[in-house]
């Protein structure tokens, strides 16, 4: 019984970090460290060291955010392990803790300005969960603010912020808002029911949509800005339209032919895989900006 315990806990605990994201923005860390300081910042240790500190920031931020929302998931989402018993709210404060001393103190490693910046991320993220998340537009866009900051920080450990790191910092503040507003569309049902104030709440599920597809335009049109910038040679442009404005415009024109529950969990599974999509193009921008 004891062991079984132990296995569920763990198991717990392993779910409530939702493990690939901090993978996902741990390869962004090391993209920003890639475009600031080439191949040999790459497979620097401090490039991996941060690549690691964002990885238990990111997952800090989801299980806090699991522990204010547990009345939430209760009604939506009954799957997620602090509502179905898989762990405690007690262990899911500690484990929050445990992660947020294990960021800090890396980030002291390598320096007092990533530790300010990695304590300001975990100040921002906890605000956005206990205060933002239920509101129109502010809590996706701190979403977004948080994930730009991500190549910013590898960056930090590549030796210097390029113009090409701010670049991706913008592509991605725009991608994620405007993923986070597609995804205020399928959890509306239950954000209504818990009193939650979201854009699709607010707006209903077709401005929500219509506010998504603005953003997503935005988005590939700054895409398109590193080659006229000359952050870019024609590898970025052919690399950029079959791996992010294809599925994007794609993405658009789906939600203008039909807003059903079923186009939308198709829409958010083709913008997951586009994080990774997405890499393909930014590695290709210059590193010498």
């Amino acid at each position: 019984m004891v062991a079984s315990g132990v296995r569920q806990q763990l198991i717990g605990l392993f779910e409530v970090t939702r493990f690939t994201n901090s993978l996902y923005a741990g390869m962004y860390t090391l993209v920003g460290a890639y475009l600031s300081g080439g191949i040999v910042a790459l497979w620097s240790g401090a490039a991996w060291v941060s690549a690691v500190i964002v990885g238990l920031v990111v997952a800090f931020g989801f299980v806090i955010n699991d522990m204010v929302d547990v009345e939430v998931d209760r009604l939506a989402k009954p799957h997620r392990p602090l509502v179905a018993g898989r762990l405690s709210q007690a262990d899911a404060r500690i484990f929050a803790l445990v992660l947020a001393s294990l960021a800090l103190g890396l980030a002291l490693v390598l320096g007092w300005l990533p530790m300010a910046l990695v304590a300001t991320t975990l100040a921002l993220a906890t605000f956005y969960s206990f205060v933002l998340k239920g509101t129109v537009l502010l809590g996706n866009v701190c979403m977004g603010v948080l994930i730009a900051l991500i190549p910013l920080f590898g960056a930090l450990a590549g030796g210097g912020i390029t113009l090409a790191v701010w670049v991706v910092a913008g592509l991605m503040f725009l991608f994620d808002v405007s993923h986070e507003v597609l995804k205020t569309t399928a959890d509306h049902e239950g954000d209504r029911a818990a009193g939650l104030t979201t854009v699709a709440t607010y707006a209903g599920v077709p401005g929500a949509i219509r506010i998504f597809q603005l953003l997503a335009l935005l988005f590939c049109l700054v895409a398109l800005l590193p080659w006229p910038l000359g952050l870019a040679s024609w590898a970025y442009a052919l690399a950029l339209v079959p791996c992010a404005l294809l599925p994007t415009l794609f993405v658009i024109v789906l939600l203008l032919r039909s807003t059903s529950d079923e186009t939308i969990t198709l829409s958010l599974k083709i913008m997951r895989y586009m994080w990774i999509t997405n890499l393909l193009p930014i590695l290709l921008l210059s590193s010498r900006s």
